[in-house]
This record gives C-alpha cells, sequence and structure tokens, in this order.
C-alpha cells in the first residue's frame, strides 16, 4: 500500500496507515458508490429496489435449485402478500420470472426466473463482479482475514438487536471457520 494522504485538521500529514475514521470514510464512500451504482442497475433494467432485491433472491434460489413460492418472497423481503402478487405480476409481465406449478405441492405456484433474467443481470453486472474480484485478488491471505475480520465487526456493530437486546440472527460467513484456523 502506498503512502495514505488523508485530508483534514486532525490527521497526521503523510500517514502510510490510515487512521480509524480514514477506514470509515472510505466504507461511507464505497457505500454511496454502490448506492449508486445500484441506482444506475435499477434504472437501467427499469426496476424499483424492491423489484431489484426480489429478482437476486430468485436468481440465489434457482442457483440452490430451490423454486420458492409466493411466501418466500413475502417473507425475504417483509412485505405483504399482496403486495408479492403484484411484485411477481410484475417480473413475470417484464420478462425476468414466470409462475409454474409447484414440483414439490402441485396445488402451490412456484416462481422460477427466465433465461432472459440470468442474461440481463449477468450482462450488466459482470463487468462490475469482475472488477470487484480483481480487488480481491490483490490481497494475499493475511489482508483478506483482516478485512473479513473487520467487515464482520462492522457488519455487529450496525445490527439491529431483537427484543433480548442480541444482535438479531445473520448468516455467518461461509469461509468463517477456513479463516480462524489460519
Amino acid at each position: 500500500m502506498g503512502s495514505y494522504q488523508a485530508s483534514g485538521y486532525w490527521y497526521n500529514e503523510g500517514s502510510s496507515v490510515p487512521e480509524a475514521v480514514d477506514l470509515l470514510n472510505l466504507m461511507r464512500r464505497y457505500r454511496e458508490a454502490e448506492r449508486k451504482m445500484r441506482a444506475h442497475t435499477r434504472g437501467s433494467m427499469g426496476m424499483n429496489e424492491t423489484d431489484m432485491s426480489a429478482l437476486r433472491f430468485l436468481l440465489a434460489a434457482h442457483r440452490k435449485g430451490m423454486i420458492p413460492r409466493q411466501r418466500d418472497f413475502a417473507e425475504e423481503l417483509g412485505i405483504s402478500n399482496a403486495s408479492v402478487s403484484v411484485l411477481i405480476d410484475r417480473l413475470c409481465r417484464d420478462g425476468y420470472a414466470e409462475r409454474i406449478v409447484h414440483p414439490a405441492d402441485r396445488r402451490s405456484v412456484g416462481i422460477v426466473p427466465t433465461e432472459y433474467s440470468d442474461t440481463e443481470v449477468r450482462g450488466t453486472l459482470h463487468r462490475m463482479h469482475e472488477r470487484m474480484m480483481d480487488s480481491v485478488d490483490t490481497l494475499s491471505v493475511d489482508e483478506r482475514v483482516a478485512v473479513a475480520k473487520f467487515l464482520e465487526a462492522m457488519i455487529s456493530s450496525v445490527e439491529i438487536e431483537d427484543e433480548s437486546g442480541q444482535p438479531s440472527a445473520r448468516k455467518p460467513l461461509k469461509s468463517q471457520n477456513a479463516m480462524s484456523s489460519r
């Protein structure tokens, strides 16, 4: 890492190691850049934020070999059944999803992505995902462990607590056990 130049009167001039406030400012800049990218992506695909979240959920379920029902969307997105019905209607109308008879329960309707949705999402996000992976690939194993530790701590610091005062359940980092054994 080259010399880190921070701006502001409380920083050490020319410090090569970012201070805590520098990291938090970088996180803010990343969040803002990501927010703008997501807004641009939604705009280019003609979707609102809930539609995009639903499509991400649908594609993730499909990759896992699952066929979600409308109630799964309602639970995942925290919206009413009526809202989910309108949302699924939009995804189907715009060619991103289709309703099928659910293979596990023929009385139930499953939602599956279309080939178009997968192609559209990959085409829209492919270059950005490649750039993100290239950025991560420049890190050593120790740096990735440090970044993962930092991000887990940041997530914990902003998680909403449940009634018992405990952080709400979150999905653990997939390779967390592998990292902690290094």
